[in-house]
């Protein structure tokens, strides 16, 4: 019986998020296959989920979104004690953690996802300075993932990495048995109402997910009081955005917070919205996607590749809300164009976003190591 290999993963949230999700879907899909490690912050739900499932053993703590020589003095020897085979880092900080502690672990296959690159947000400084950094960084990483081909682009016109180096592996989500209760049954359950067209976004309340354009879209529209915004999700910007509601007396928002059963959600909704400003592939989107939405996005990285426009949504340009605001109307006018969006979000799902082929190609990069 030949030994598992050690794969290590590495990351500096453990909270709610795509890129943490993702994490738990390699955790818990290659935990027959390999012999599975982490180092991560301890947080709600997935940091305290890996502590339980792994032991302390094989769980070293790590600071959230920071970066400590102490603790990364503790990788390198925590590397070293269990002979890991296989990093794979997710996100930036985790990123500098990885290949820094490679330094001094050479014999480690070192393989680094980045989950969205928004380095056009950057100012001029930040954006040399960090390009800098990913370049020299880049020499001691073996193999990048890439979610989108959109985030690859980028990477290759800025010399991140030569084009052998980098596989693009979509995020994805499990099939799931199909919500059976129709969507009037669904919203009764919720206790969300019956008589009213709902826009829903699931988000991370923070500067990339743009809430903010979400409230100037629901301004527009106001004057069609059949049409309610739901915005769902947690985050550092929900109290300000709260305020915000309150003060400008935006009436035609509501903020149920985060759900666990937010499939029930999507099923109850009628549409999709995202107004992010960056992203790698949203996790959100995919979901939106697969309880067959139509939706109306952002023309941003990732977005524009889980929704082709007039296919099964719509893009608009970043800060166009009066553009937005007209799709969404167009939409809630037309429910032929509804049902035809709404089809074709799920034939997009199940051709480009399975659990199982990402976990497959994620399984190639990592046999290129070992």
């Amino acid at each position: 019986m030949s030994v598992k290999k050690k794969i290590l993963y590495l990351s500096l949230r453990s909270g709610f998020g795509g890129a943490t999700m993702h994490v738990d879907q390699l955790i818990q899909g290659f935990s027959n296959e390999y012999e599975i490690y982490c180092a991560a912050p301890v947080e709600e739900p997935y940091g305290v989920k890996w502590l339980n499932e792994l032991g302390r053993e094989k769980y070293l703590v790590l600071p959230y979104r920071s970066f400590s020589t102490r603790y990364w003095i503790r990788l390198i020897f925590f590397i070293k004690k269990n002979k890991i085979d296989i990093i794979h880092a997710h996100g930036k900080g985790a990123g500098i953690y990885a290949r820094l502690a490679k330094l001094f672990t050479p014999r480690v296959c070192l393989i680094y996802t980045f989950h969205g690159l928004h380095i056009s947000h950057y100012s001029k400084v930040a954006k040399y300075l960090y390009i800098l950094l990913e370049r020299i960084l880049g020499k001691f990483t073996n193999q990048f993932i890439n979610v989108s081909n959109g985030e690859k682009q980028v990477c290759l016109e800025n010399k991140l990495f030569s084009e052998s180096k980098s596989t693009v592996i979509y995020n994805a989500i499990e099939k799931n048995t199909e919500i059976k209760l129709t969507k009037e049954e669904l919203r009764r359950k919720l206790n969300l109402p019956e008589n009213k067209f709902i826009v829903i976004s699931v988000v991370r309340f923070n500067l990339q997910k743009n809430i903010e354009g979400i409230l100037e879209i629901a301004k527009i529209i106001a004057s069609n009081q059949n049409i309610l915004f739901f915005i769902t999700g947690d985050g550092e910007e929900k109290d300000m955005i709260e305020k915000r509601i309150k003060e400008e007396n935006i009436n035609n928002i509501r903020l149920p917070g985060y759900k666990k059963n937010i499939d029930e959600y999507l099923h109850s909704s009628d549409i999709y919205l995202s107004t992010s400003l960056w992203e790698g592939l949203p996790y959100s989107l995919i979901e939106a996607v697969k309880a067959g939405l139509p939706i109306v996005a952002s023309n941003v990285t990732g977005n524009n590749e889980v929704v082709t426009n007039n296919f099964n949504g719509y893009l608009f340009d970043l800060n166009n809300s009066n553009k937005a605001a007209e799709l969404i109307l167009e939409l809630y006018e037309s429910h032929e164009k509804r049902e035809l969006f709404g089809s074709n979000s799920k034939k997009v799902f199940n051709e480009k976003f399975q659990l199982d082929s990402m976990l497959s190609e994620t399984k190639k990069v990592y046999s290129k190591c070992c």
